[in-house]
């Protein structure tokens, strides 16, 4: 009985579910389901392995470990238990050599002679030919490259998804009703929040800049709302609160979409 095999499909199942949590997760960071396309797509190549054993281990090997780092890459934390049984898979198909198809034994030092179909038929433990299992060393490069195509094809997908909301946010009727008291500056800025697309988890804030450029301070919207719905309104309270020596030139607004750490919209506000 050969246990590889049995170790690749723990080594999926693992991988599938690592991709799973990472796709439902996708809603607290929006770039998951891209890691989580890479762990998926991996992890079905894996099993190819099972396959390739059948022909010759050295490309079994090659092909667990390199769908074990495509899990691992994938989704990180959640695709180490794939990656490590795809890596102990490949060990046991070294140590299971003799049962794959490349195995050697006692007829590699005899030479037959006639036809090679009969000689199977006579011995069915006639070792293969490995020069005719060189073909199979594509499968393994041809996964490489289904996995990095996942990934560049899943960036590809979340940037234009990110560009078309970004184009898709206006703010409006910005004011601001700043002004010193008492030795400190309070209010803040407000306007009106519109998107013809619909954005989920939105954290908006905004970023202070004194009158040498640097940054004095940072603050968060005031009102509760998480998520915006296409072709609605929403009103915008942007709160400062500094001493009257912190005097801000400008504000930019910025807004985040699945707690990313790249604003997905910017828009600066200049206070005279």
């Amino acid at each position: 009985m050969k246990i590889n095999p049995i170790i690749a499909v723990l080594a999926f199942l693992f991988g599938l579910g690592g991709s799973l949590v990472a796709y439902s997760w996708s809603g607290l960071s929006a770039d998951l389901a891209t890691n989580g396309s890479i762990t998926l797509v991996a992890s079905i190549l894996g099993l190819l392995g099972i396959y390739l054993f059948e022909k010759d281990y050295k490309i079994a090997m090659v092909h667990y470990i390199i769908c074990g780092l495509g899990v691992l890459i994938g989704t990180s934390m959640l695709g180490i238990p794939g990656f490590i049984f795809y890596v102990i898979a490949a060990v046991v198909a070294y140590v299971e050599r003799e049962k794959s198809g490349s195995k050697t034994d006692k007829f590699d030092e005899v030479n037959f002679y006639g036809n090679e179909t009969e000689i199977r038929q006579r011995y069915p433990n006639f070792p293969t030919n490995n020069d005719k299992n060189k073909i199979f060393w594509i499968i393994p490069a041809i996964a490489l490259i289904l996995i990095i195509l996942s990934g560049v094809i899943g960036d590809a997908s979340y940037n234009n998804d990110l560009h078309e909301k970004a184009n898709a946010i206006d703010i409006s009727n910005i004011s601001s009703d700043l002004k010193v008291s008492y030795g400190y500056y309070s209010g803040g800025v407000q306007g009106t929040l519109s998107s013809q697309k619909d954005i989920q988890n939105v954290q908006i804030k905004g970023v202070w800049y004194g009158e040498d450029g640097s940054q004095i301070d940072q603050t968060y919207d005031t009102n509760t709302f998480t998520d915006i719905k296409a072709n609605q309104k929403y009103q915008l309270n942007i709160p400062y609160y500094k001493e009257s020596n912190y005097k801000p030139v400008k504000v930019e607004l910025q807004i985040f979409e699945n707690f990313g750490e790249t604003p997905l919209f910017t828009k600066t506000v200049n206070f005279n």
